[in-house]
């Protein structure tokens, strides 16, 4: 009888101490102090507070750059020549305009230490730089255009035709920027290796590197010459690639207002 009563109390301990348990996983939580939740919530306001100061701050800068004064200059100066469908370039300029760059292609001699600076500066944020085209003569354009019109009146297109084909993605000799040696065409390494084949199209607008591009060139006197948006003003469809040297002043005046070189223009002019 005595041991079959200690077994049976054993017992009773054994499952006391097991209901015990399971109430205690039930209903405790792990303990937390309340100077740790304060701290926690502490942490969490001051990162809040910390992306607001920082998001004024950016919007305060924007502002200030649009509180900026219209630089000084004229239209007639030679960064700020307008050359395009509705501005032609009667003759080409003298070969002692130009400079050779590395790559055998030429730009105005002017801005060869504000591309090499741009350079730089991409590769040292990770988008090195590939120019695609620069300088060209109106007579290299001519045979350039000519060439384009025959590989289209070959697929059967008539001379009409063929001419509207052309002027979609080339412009007419006589009215392209690139003749003025301040018009280059760029893109990135990681872009020129992976879609060769359609090198200049709008999709590098979307990559890091056209991204960049499209911030900061601005910073070396370049500004992205046919914005999306501006057709109507430019008369050109939307290049992601297509940068011209105006100088830092004015590409930093323009690109904060969100302009076109022809409305830049307009504004000096208006003075």
């Amino acid at each position: 009888m005595k041991i079959k009563k200690i077994l049976s109390m054993s017992f009773l301990f054994v499952v006391g101490v097991v209901v015990i348990y399971g109430l205690n996983r039930f209903v405790t939580r792990p303990y937390t102090s309340n100077a740790a939740e304060e701290i926690a919530e502490s942490q969490i306001k001051a990162t809040i507070e910390k992306n607001k100061t920082q998001e004024s701050s950016t919007k305060e800068q924007q502002e200030k750059q649009k509180d900026v004064k219209l630089p000084t200059g004229e239209a007639t100066d030679w960064n700020l020549l307008l050359v395009s469908p509705t501005h032609p370039l009667e003759v080409d300029f003298s070969e002692e305009n130009f400079s050779t760059l590395a790559n055998g292609m030429q730009v105005d001699k002017r801005i060869v230490s504000s591309l090499e600076q741009l350079q730089t500066a991409a590769a040292d944020a990770g988008y090195p730089l590939v120019i695609v085209s620069a300088y060209r003569s109106i007579s290299y354009q001519e045979q350039i255009f000519q060439d384009y019109l025959n590989n289209w009146a070959a697929q059967g297109y008539t001379d009409e035709e063929a001419l509207e084909k052309v002027k979609e993605t080339s412009t007419e000799p006589g009215f392209s920027e690139h003749h003025t040696g301040l018009a280059i065409d760029l893109v990135d390494e990681d872009w020129s290796n992976n879609y060769p084949q359609e090198i200049l199209e709008a999709g590098f607008a979307e990559t890091a590197g056209g991204k960049w591009l499209a911030e900061h060139a601005c910073e070396y006197g370049f500004i992205l010459r046919y914005p999306n948006g501006k057709e109507a003003l430019t008369s050109i469809n939307f290049e992601p690639w297509h940068f011209r040297y105006v100088g830092v002043e004015h590409a930093k005046y323009i690109e904060a207002h969100e302009l076109t070189l022809e409305e830049y223009l307009d504004l000096l002019n208006a003075k």
